[in-house]
């Protein structure tokens, strides 16, 4: 038998879980907002404070926040009746909460880095800049593409759609071959 959470340990972990997506709901909402408020900074200095206030959230509310979801929802799954893939809307939210993380590691966290090194540099001229510009493009559509996924997450936990993933039969085998 494998292991089962008390009430109150569950409890404790839903509690932990939730508050680690919001968390990091509310930092994602909150980089895209500052990330907006970059096209229409006034000078240098605006642009680089704002880009150090980005790069904070995405230390504090962004990368522990996402693990500590990522952890609590694989223990949720695993010391819960749910499974970690034996329903689908699990398997949905692992998958989007791993993509989420992903992009945020090899994109997002590297295009804030990029703008503020350009704000460094050149000050409000990168605003004109034709790569500052693809570059801020490219993270504020993406930070609003995990913003939704993070939405839908939400979303598919209070309505579990799809039901449980059905179990693939061995080779051969059938509902009907050990009757004759």
């Amino acid at each position: 038998m494998a292991y089962r959470l008390s009430q109150k340990k569950k409890q404790l972990l839903v509690a932990i879980h939730v508050i680690a997506s919001a968390s990091w709901i509310g930092g994602t909402f909150g980089m895209l907002l500052l990330g907006i408020y970059l096209h229409s900074a006034a000078n240098g200095d605006q642009l680089a404070y704002t880009l150090a206030s980005m790069e904070i959230i995405d230390e504090t509310l962004l990368k522990y926040p996402a693990l500590l979801t990522l952890l609590t929802g694989i223990l949720l799954s695993i010391w819960t009746q749910w499974g970690l893939v034996k329903h689908y809307w699990v398997a949905i939210k692992l998958a989007l909460t791993l993509a989420t993380i992903l992009i945020g590691i090899f994109f997002l966290n590297d295009w804030t880095e990029s703008l503020g090194d350009w704000a460094r540099e050149m000050g409000a001229a990168a605003m004109r800049d034709p790569a500052y510009q693809s570059t801020w493009t490219s993270m504020i559509v993406t930070a609003g593409f995990n913003l939704f996924c993070l939405l839908l997450m939400v979303f598919i936990t209070y309505f579990k759609p799809f039901g449980k993933i059905k179990k693939r039969r061995a080779a051969g085998s059938s509902p009907a071959s050990g009757r004759n």
